[in-house]
């Protein structure tokens, strides 16, 4: 991930390099983490996989629509159960 340092476009096209902005390097992401932690790279300044998008808003972007389709889900499977009870 090293030699990638400087340029995110190319940092970020090994999944398993982050590039973090605050000190422009390219950083071997923390194997075992599911976040870096704060002393590699603040999240806000973490990108992986795209360069667009820092790891602060990825979370918060993919919670979201986890929620959505989790609630989506149960109300789909409330409405089934409800409409089977009232048929019975």
């Amino acid at each position: 991930c090293q030699r990638h340092n400087g340029k995110c476009e190319d940092c970020v096209g090994n999944a398993k390099c982050l590039y973090c902005y605050s000190d422009n390097k390219c950083l071997l992401y923390p194997i075992g983490k599911i976040l870096p932690p704060s002393d590699v790279c603040a999240l806000d300044k973490a990108r992986w996989g795209v360069c667009w998008v820092n790891f602060e808003a990825l979370i918060i972007s993919v919670s979201v629509i986890g929620g959505v389709i989790i609630i989506t889900a149960a109300c789909c499977c409330y409405c089934c159960c409800c409409r089977s009870n009232n048929k019975a």
